[in-house]
């Protein structure tokens, strides 16, 4: 664990920020009282694969089959003219 003043957080920025980016963990102090602690981040996890939509439904509703709905769409649309 590294320690950095206010000042050098101020005026060296890159380099404190360069130690937490390899993995340090920085306390930094105010007229050598700790303050605040800057940890790294946790690395990402892979991003998971997307779920299988068709496979849901088929599990859900099997092999029921939906009236297709496209004469009642018709129907409505007649009616707003």
């Amino acid at each position: 664990m590294k320690t950095a003043s206010v000042y050098d957080v101020q005026h060296n920025f890159s380099r404190v920020l360069a130690w937490v980016t390899a993995g340090e963990t920085v306390v930094i102090r105010r007229h050598r009282v700790p303050v605040a602690k800057l940890v790294p981040t946790q690395k990402k996890k892979p991003q998971a694969k997307m779920p299988d939509f068709m496979a849901r439904l088929k599990e859900d509703f099997g092999d029921q089959v939906f009236p297709d709905s496209q004469p009642i769409l018709d129907e409505l649309r007649e009616d707003r003219y």
